[in-house]
């Protein structure tokens, strides 16, 4: 069952977050559930979400199956430039 929770925000976040729902084809709502899920999942300290799992609804979009760890393993920069 899902819970209503009301929140008080500046009217320019607000319009930022209907934008932003709008850009991804989502409701403003689901929008704000994944970022409370984001910054709850990475709450413990020294834990914070790599690039990919911030952004991985981008990658899943391009249909791309690169490495999950791209943004933190160093090994995949080794020719980086070369």
């Amino acid at each position: 069952m899902t819970e209503t929770l009301s929140i008080k925000v500046p009217k320019e976040l607000k319009v930022r977050l209907r934008a932003a729902a709008r850009t991804r084809h989502s409701r403003p709502s689901a929008l704000v559930r994944e970022a409370l899920e984001l910054v709850i999942s990475g709450a413990a300290p020294g834990i914070k979400p790599s690039l990919y799992e911030l952004n991985k609804d981008l990658f899943v979009n391009l249909r791309y199956r690169g490495p999950r760890d791209l943004s933190i393993n160093r090994k995949h920069l080794d020719d980086f430039g070369k």
